[in-house]
């Protein structure tokens, strides 16, 4: 059999993206990775790569070059990187001659065209590419033109120069509207960040047709300069946008516009001015011509407020801030409550406790509250499933999710709350629509994605509830609550909450066995696994200030004990040191004492030994020299001793 034969490599097509860790290069980089090219890029500071990218280029001018000589498109974020995008239009020009044909892409933005006054002769007519030599940028853009012209001006044999001037960039993970997105998803009423009342009309482009625009240009030529804004049908006003996007995020609050001093210190404030009118001078109008000739398709080529519910569902799925809803289910209350509070307080979930609940729409004012205050203490499942629809359908429930506790606890009441039915369900009648001036329709509750389930043994249960200071219940109401719920609850169960068809995709977690001796952590280290990474911001400016505060409290006081530790060890060594020098200065004067004793006590045969046979003659010798005084004592004395040795004259008697 013949080899079959092996087609040649082809090496995939290269770009060159400056900045692409920013907002538009990102992007960018995403586009161009998924049509098939190495993404080459620049990173600002210290900002993490993304995974589209290829790999990541040097700032120096030797490396710009080569990055741009092995890409076949390169693309500048003029507005998000000037001083990189100068950098590598300085390293082109040195390139020398090409091999190859590329394309210089600059990415700009209609900042450049703020002050741009409409046309004399046709004031109503929006301004187009043709128009771009009369542009006049706003007063803290005057580089940003600068810039323009040297990509323009970069156009030479083998490349093709374009300069984009962007509209206000949407959608995805968000950019210059990603303060308002996250104030509307924060649940607080949006600001109206406008010098006049927010009827300036916003040429905005989504930043996925922009990135159509940037991947058309590879393929085919165009003008040198070129807008990018989307076409929307009817004016899309700052108040539009805004009052549109508290609606669909947030609470549907919008603020009146601050004092003018105020919204200066407001980051960038000025892209919001963009269309407004300047004294007598109409505000500017932008239409995109070329960019329709280059056949893209359109992603939202109706505008931002045509499409604010696709905007606002890309930019929770961008962020991963879609709600996370969990039910915590089963037997042992103080178990679920004790997790549903850790779980709260780690995820920054609204807590939801059906007797909580209750309290709370008692105090409203409302029809609600007034069918709870005629109910009393006796609240029945039904006005618990109003309760309960009416909290989990607010604001901050739609954006954050919950965690839900106290009810249902069985299939009945939990079809008071969440539909039996997904909406628009096959063979479902759709409903129709209100009539106008009618009030909306009640939203319908999500139903949880996540349950955990904790069960105990009755005896477990019993011993915890009875221990407590003030029992909720007796022992008896205790008791058939418990058969309660093993009678509706048991494995299998039709009448089990479980058993709605809403949670028929829910991968349940438990039922988790509560002992005793099982601890908190325990179960919320199961449950971090079972929900995954909290779907939110992350901690807040203040809540990241009160930890450090904590931490360097918690070191200063660790060092403290330290220190504390440290002194008291030394000063246990000195007294010690103390005790051992009094202790071996006492052991050396007794040992002194005990010498001395003892030699006293053998010197005394020796003494007598001397006074009897010595020191008699001796002294009489001495007493005798004292007498003569001679001249040589000792040998006097010595022959003295020889001549009256007694020993001698015993002897010779």
């Amino acid at each position: 059999m013949a080899d079959e034969e092996v087609e040649p490599y082809i090496p995939p097509k290269k770009v060159f993206v400056a900045n692409c860790s920013g907002f538009v290069g990102r992007n960018l980089s995403k586009r161009f990775a998924a049509a098939g090219f190495e993404v080459l890029g620049t990173l600002n500071a210290s900002a993490p790569k993304p995974l589209a990218v290829s790999r990541v280029v040097d700032t120096k001018p030797a490396s710009l070059v080569a990055a741009f000589l092995e890409s076949e498109i390169t693309v500048l974020d003029c507005l998000g990187d000037m001083e990189m995008s100068e950098a590598i239009l300085a390293a082109i020009s040195q390139a020398g001659q090409l091999e190859t044909p590329k394309v210089l892409v600059g990415v700009s933005s209609i900042m450049a065209w703020a002050r741009t006054s409409p046309n004399a002769d046709e004031p109503e007519r929006p301004l187009t590419e043709s128009d771009y030599k009369t542009r006049r940028p706003h007063g803290n853009y005057k580089e940003l033109v600068s810039l323009e012209k040297l990509v323009t001006k970069s156009k030479r044999e083998g490349l093709r120069a374009h300069v984009v001037a962007a509209g206000l960039t949407y959608g995805e993970e968000e950019d210059v509207f990603h303060t308002l997105f996250k104030t509307a998803w924060s649940n607080a009423a949006l600001p109206l960040l406008s010098m006049s009342d927010g009827s300036n009309v916003l040429p905005t482009i989504h930043v996925t047709d922009l990135c159509s625009v940037v991947l058309k240009l590879l393929e085919s030529d165009s003008l040198p300069y070129l807008i990018a804004v989307d076409s929307p049908e009817a004016p899309q006003t700052l108040a539009g946008v805004v009052s549109a996007l508290s609606k669909e995020l947030g609470t549907g609050e919008v603020l009146a516009p601050p004092a003018r001093d105020s919204l200066l210190l407001m980051p960038d404030y000025e892209f919001f001015q963009v269309g407004a009118p300047i004294g007598d001078t109409p505000g500017l109008k932008l239409a995109a011509a070329a960019i329709n000739d280059l056949g893209i398709e359109w992603h939202s080529k109706e505008g931002m407020l045509a499409h604010m519910p696709k905007v606002v569902e890309e930019f929770r799925s961008s962020r991963g801030l879609q709600p996370l809803r969990l039910l915590v289910h089963g037997n042992d209350e103080l178990a679920k409550s004790e997790l549903a509070a850790a779980l709260v307080a780690e995820y920054k979930l609204p807590y939801v406790h059906a007797s909580a609940a209750v309290a709370e729409a008692a105090g409203k004012g409302d029809a609600l509250a007034a069918e709870v205050a005629a109910a009393g203490g006796n609240v029945s499942d039904e006005l618990m499933g109003k309760v309960l629809t009416a909290a989990l359908t607010t604001t901050t429930c739609r954006n954050q999710g919950y965690v839900l506790q106290g009810f249902p606890k069985n299939l009945a009441q939990a079809a008071l709350i969440f539909p039996t039915k997904p909406a628009g369900a096959e063979g479902e009648e759709p409903p129709p629509p209100p009539e106008e001036g009618a009030p909306p329709p009640p939203l319908a509750a999500a139903a949880p994605e996540f349950v955990i389930t904790l069960e105990a043994d009755e005896a477990v249960i019993k011993e915890k509830q009875l221990a407590l200071s003030t029992p909720a219940m007796t022992e008896e109401q205790l008791g058939a609550m418990l058969a309660e719920y093993a009678a509706t609850n048991a494995e299998d169960s039709p009448s089990s909450v479980l058993a709605l068809p809403a949670l028929k995709g829910v991968e349940v977690l438990g039922p988790l066995q509560v002992k005793a001796t099982t601890a908190a952590d325990a179960l919320l280290s199961k449950a971090r696994v079972y929900l995954g990474q909290p779907r939110n911001y992350g901690p807040t400016e203040e809540e990241i200030a009160a930890k450090k505060a904590l931490e360097e409290a918690e070191a200063a006081e660790a060092k403290r004990h330290a220190d504390e530790q440290k002194a008291a060890q030394a000063r246990a060594d000195a007294a010690e040191r103390k005790r051992r020098e009094e202790h071996e200065s006492t052991r050396a004067a007794e040992v002194k004492q005990q010498e001395s004793e003892l030699l006293e006590v053998r010197s005394i045969p020796l003494r007598n030994y001397l006074m009897a046979n010595v020191i008699p003659t001796l002294t009489e010798g001495l007493i005798e020299v004292c007498k003569v005084k001679p001249e040589d004592p000792v040998d006097y004395i010595a022959e003295y001793l020889f001549k009256n040795n007694p020993q001698e004259e015993e002897s010779f008697a």
